[in-house]
């Protein structure tokens, strides 16, 4: 099975997409969120040892789609990827760059991750939405771009991510789910698998991302995701 890279222009930005050429029609995936998609996507590209498929079976066709410096709200202005791609699954990786501004609640950063779902599933019509739990912030050991206190920021992660649970299981529709991320959340993983920046991913958080994505794939196709 061959690659190329598709390029599309969105917002006067080029994006180079990569895109998987079967025979027979597999599973479409799409992971779609700010720089950390496009992150992964590099480490992915860059790690002969890795797969852009993630080592899921039959032939699954996977798409990173990932704009840098992108708010959720802002993530709305490139919904026609999703739409030109349409994916039975699409994993949403929300960074919280919102919290970024102060202004910004947990509260409204989860109505608009709702609003953003509801778009996908009933405008769009993708299939099903994995939102991966967002993860703590790292005391950084270099410069950041969006510096915080820490404490502060994950304080407010933990209340989004309470929200987000509480969103997901009111609703009846059972194609939206919560992914628990594993292996983040000790002291020592948060040494392990942040970059010295303490909010982007070092190679060894890279591995256990596509792990994270990977099972949460698999479990939306086995319905065995539990959102509490």
């Amino acid at each position: 099975m061959a690659w190329y890279t598709q390029t599309k222009e969105f917002g006067n930005k080029e994006h180079s997409l990569p895109v998987k050429m079967a025979v027979v029609k597999g599973l479409k995936v799409q992971l779609f969120g700010p720089s950390f998609v496009k992150r992964l996507k590099d480490y992915i590209q860059n790690d002969s040892s890795q797969r852009h498929d993630l080592n899921l079976q039959g032939n699954a066709l996977v798409q990173y789609s990932g704009f840098p410096g992108a708010t959720v709200k802002e993530l709305r202005r490139h919904l026609e990827v999703v739409s030109d791609f349409s994916p039975d699954i699409l994993v949403l990786i929300i960074w919280t760059i919102d919290f970024s501004n102060s202004d910004v609640t947990p509260e409204s950063v989860a109505r608009d991750i709702e609003n953003l779902i509801d778009t996908l599933l009933f405008v769009i019509g993708v299939g099903k939405v994995i939102v991966l739990q967002v993860l703590h912030r790292q005391v950084p050991l270099s410069h950041t771009r969006y510096p915080v206190d820490v404490d502060w920021f994950n304080a407010r992660v933990d209340d989004l991510n309470s929200h987000l649970i509480e969103m997901l299981n009111r609703t009846g529709h059972g194609r939206s789910y919560l992914w628990r991320m594993k292996g983040f959340w000790s002291p020592a993983s948060k040494q392990q698998n942040f970059a010295d920046d303490g909010c982007h991913l070092s190679s060894a958080g890279q591995l256990r991302l596509i792990t994270n994505v990977r099972a949460a794939v698999v479990a939306a196709l086995k319905g065995s995701i539990c959102h509490s």
